[in-house]
C-alpha cells in the first residue's frame, strides 16, 4: 500500500479500539479471575516483604524483575480462549476490554513491564508509527516464556499455529518496542504509553502494533494473523489458570544498525533530458554506517554492491535516506524508484526522514490520487513551475459535497508564490473546519512540479507543510489534471 494510504489507515488502526463497544461481552474475564487478582495482590506483598532492601530486586504490581538473573517475571492468567481459537492479542492488560479474544491476561500494567525491563537494562526500541513514516519497528528481541509448577518453560511461540504452515510460530523472539507514547487523554500536556491508556491495552500482539509493547519481529497484518493464527491444541490451558510469563534477553543477540545514504548532484553528469534510471548517473553517493564510509565508489552502483554485502542474515539494519538540496525531481525520483523495491523485510529497512526532509516515497507516488472521483478522500492539490530560478505555483482545494447519497466535488484555486501563502492557506482551512465543526482534511498533499526543479527548491516552498508532517505525493513532470469544465 502507497505511503498516503498506509499512512491515513495506520492512524485508524490506532484509533480504532477507542470505539470498542462497552458492553459486558467486551469486559469479561475468566472464571477465577477475582481470586486469582487477589493471589497476585497477595504475591506482591510477599514479594516485596521478602526483597526488602535488594537493590538487585525490582517489585511492582503483577511482577518481580531481576537484575543479576536478567529476568521479568509477569503473573498472568489464561483467558477463555479454546483450542484452535483464532489469535491476535496475546497478552492484554487486566483492564483491557479485549480480554474475551486474547490468550493471557496480565496482572501487571503494559508500563510496569518497561519499567521492569529497563530495570535490568533493557531498552525499549520504537514501534510503528505511520504518522511519522515509521513503516519498521525496531527493538531487541527478548525471548517470552510461559512456567507452569513444576514444568519447564515452554516459550509463548509454541501455543499458536500458522494455519499456512500448520506449524508453530517462528522461535525469533518478541521485538521490544515499548508501545507509542500518546498526550494522556486525562491531562493532554503530559504523555502516556498508548498500551496503558487505550484498548486494546495490548502487552504482547501477534502483528505489527503502534500501540502494544511487544510484537512479532517480522511483518505481520492484523487481518492476516486472525484469519491464520489460532492457539495450539497441543498446550491446552484451562481457563482461569495462574501462570507466570518470563522475560529474558535472548541468546545471541542480533543487533541493529543505522546507516545513512547521503544524495548529491553530480556536477560532471547531465542527463536532465534523460528519463528513469538513467538520471542514477546524475547522482554522488555516499553510504555510511556511524562514521565509516561503506561505498568505494560515489556511484549509485557502488552503493547497492556495499548493501549486498551486509550480513542482513544476523544483523538488522535500518537506512535514513538525506537528498542534498541539488538534486532535480527527475533524479530523485529515479532513486526513489530503486528504493522502494529495497525497502522490505529481506532488504534493508528504511527509517522516517531526517528533519526538514521529505520521506523518499514522496517519490514514488499513488497513481490511484490521480482520480479525483474514485479516492478515498480530497487531499491538497499543488502544482509548481519555475521560471528564472523563481518558484511559484496554484494550490487547489477539492472539497466533497454530499447529497442523497451522492457527492459533487467543488474546487478552490489560488496563486501561491511561496511557502508564506502556502501556511496561509492551511491556517485558512483549519478556522474554515473549526467553524463548520467539521473534520480536517487528511494530511496529505498532491504536488506536480518539472523533473528539472531542485529538491531545495521543493524543500523550502514545502517547508511549513513539512514541520507539520504532511504526507506528500510528487508526480514529476505529470500535470495537474484539469478541473471541468463549470466548476
Amino acid at each position: 500500500m502507497k505511503t498516503a494510504l498506509r499512512v491515513t489507515f495506520g492512524l485508524l488502526l490506532l484509533a480504532m479500539p477507542l470505539l470498542a463497544q462497552q458492553s459486558d461481552h467486551y469486559k469479561d474475564k475468566p472464571a477465577g479471575h477475582e481470586k486469582n487478582k487477589q493471589s497476585s495482590v497477595s504475591a506482591d506483598q510477599a514479594n516485596l516483604k521478602k526483597y526488602q532492601g535488594n537493590t538487585n530486586i525490582l517489585v511492582l504490581p503483577g511482577l518481580v524483575a531481576d537484575r543479576q538473573k536478567q529476568r521479568v517475571e509477569v503473573m498472568v492468567e489464561s483467558a477463555k480462549l479454546a483450542a484452535d481459537a483464532p489469535c491476535e492479542f496475546t497478552i492484554v492488560a487486566e483492564a483491557s476490554d479485549n480480554t474475551y479474544e486474547t490468550l493471557l491476561i496480565s496482572f501487571a500494567r503494559p508500563s510496569a513491564i518497561v519499567q521492569a525491563l529497563e530495570f535490568i537494562g533493557r531498552k525499549p526500541g520504537e514501534p510503528v508509527d505511520p504518522a511519522a513514516f515509521r513503516f519498521w519497528s525496531k527493538g531487541e528481541c527478548l525471548v517470552l516464556s510461559l512456567l507452569k509448577t513444576n514444568e519447564p518453560p515452554l516459550r509463548l511461540e509454541k501455543m499458536f499455529v500458522d494455519r499456512r504452515t500448520n506449524k508453530t510460530l517462528p522461535e525469533q523472539g518478541f521485538r521490544f518496542t515499548g508501545s507509542l507514547r500518546v498526550p494522556d487523554p486525562n491531562n493532554p500536556p503530559k504523555e502516556v504509553y498508548a498500551a496503558d491508556k487505550y484498548q486494546p491495552m495490548s502487552i504482547v500482539a501477534l502483528f505489527n502494533s503502534p500501540g502494544s509493547i511487544f510484537e512479532v519481529p517480522y511483518v505481520a497484518e492484523q487481518s492476516d494473523v486472525y484469519q491464520n493464527t489460532t492457539v495450539n491444541p497441543e498446550h491446552p490451558l484451562n481457563e482461569g489458570t495462574l501462570l507466570t510469563l518470563l522475560i529474558e534477553p535472548a541468546s545471541g543477540t542480533r543487533p541493529i544498525k543505522d546507516l545513512v545514504l547521503q544524495v548529491h548532484a553530480n556536477p560532471a553528469e547531465s542527463f536532465e533530458n534523460s528519463n528513469g534510471l538513467k538520471r542514477l548517473k546524475n547522482l554522488v553517493c555516499q553510504l555510511k554506517d556511524a562514521a565509516t564510509v561503506l561505498n568505494n565508489h560515489s556511484s549509485i552502483s557502488s552503493v547497492f554492491e556495499a548493501i549486498a554485502k551486509l550480513d542482513r542474515q544476523n544483523t538488522d539494519y535500518y537506512l535514513t535516506v538525506n537528498f542534498g538540496e541539488d538534486i532535480d525531481l527527475g533524479s530523485a525520483q529515479a532513486l526513489a524508484k530503486i528504493l522502494a523495491i529495497m525497502d522490505c523485510d529481506r532488504g534493508i529497512r528504511i527509517n522516517p526522514p531526517s528533519s526538514g526532509q521529505l520521506f523518499y516515497r514522496a517519490f514514488d507516488p499513488d497513481r490511484d490520487l490521480l482520480d479525483r472521483s474514485t479516492r478515498l478522500y480530497q487531499p491538497w492539490e499543488l502544482s509548481l513551475a519555475e521560471k528564472d530560478g523563481v518558484v511559484s505555483g496554484k494550490l487547489l482545494r477539492v472539497d466533497s459535497i454530499w447529497t442523497n447519497s451522492a457527492a459533487t466535488l467543488e474546487f478552490h484555486e489560488s496563486a501561491v508564490s511561496g511557502s508564506g501563502d502556502l501556511q496561509k492557506e492551511f491556517a485558512a482551512e483549519t478556522e474554515r473546519t473549526a467553524k463548520a465543526h467539521a473534520a480536517g482534511r487528511p494530511p496529505v498533499i498532491i504536488v506536480f512540479a518539472p523533473a528539472s526543479l531542485k529538491y531545495g527548491q521543493l524543500r523550502k516552498f514545502l517547508e511549513p507543510a513539512i514541520l507539520a508532517h504532511q504526507t506528500f505525493q510528487v508526480f514529476v513532470d505529470d500535470p495537474m489534471p484539469p478541473i471541468p469544465a463549470g466548476k
